[in-house]
């Protein structure tokens, strides 16, 4: 009895220091093991979500939802809904897919077919609005945040739910061009979390080792 109390205590402990040794990163753990994602031998069907995408400009009175904000944007004599349905969209999918892949090298792969596991990165709130400083004058990025599951394509049971704040994208004149760097900076953040979440891991688990 007291070396299973001994064993539960040292397994919590591994779960928080891991934990806190990738606290300094955007992405953090919310359920499941990241470690999931370090599978290379497996493929995943992918979607990105925008249902709950809320754009803001910093005043929570002016938030709307995304659809809704892309129609504003057509009043401008812009063709932003047309666009999004023709080819923004599909090009914002593949570039999800593309650095997502080519970041976490040693993971699982993003595919149309995949058949393991089905991953879904949504954005909850994107500021379209901040200004660039640094000699890029009246171009401004987009900061986003959100979430990303792992789940199973059969049961839709959640295998892994990572949450992110403040991933910061590229600036920009054009909003298609600011979204889409959103998830070439998720790419580099989430296969640096990966690696350092692997490394703590390793040592959290050898120290719990000697505890038992």
């Amino acid at each position: 009895m007291k070396k299973n109390c001994l064993y539960l205590v040292c397994t919590i402990l591994l779960t928080l220091i891991t934990n806190v040794c990738v606290a300094k990163s955007p992405i953090h753990l919310i359920q499941g093991d990241p470690l999931i994602l370090l599978q290379a031998n497996k493929k995943a069907i992918y979607e990105v979500d925008y249902s709950q995408m809320i754009v803001t400009d910093g005043k929570e009175e002016n938030d709307m939802d995304f659809y809704s904000w892309m129609e504003t944007q057509d009043e401008d004599n812009n063709q932003w809904v047309k666009d999004w349905e023709l080819k923004d969209k599909k090009e914002c999918d593949k570039a999800f897919r593309e650095n997502f892949n080519d970041e976490v090298k040693k993971g699982i792969r993003l595919t149309k077919l995949g058949k393991d596991y089905k991953v879904t990165f949504r954005i909850k709130k994107i500021n379209f609005s901040v200004l660039a400083l640094g000699g890029m004058w009246g171009q401004t990025k987009a900061i986003a945040s959100g979430e990303m599951t792992v789940s199973d394509p059969n049961t839709g049971e959640i295998l892994l739910l990572l949450g992110f704040d403040a991933i910061s994208g590229e600036a920009s004149y054009k909003q298609i061009s600011r979204l889409k760097s959103i998830f070439e900076n998720f790419g580099e953040e989430l296969n640096e979390y990966l690696q350092d979440y692997q490394k703590s891991y390793k040592k959290a688990q050898k120290k719990a080792a000697k505890n038992k």
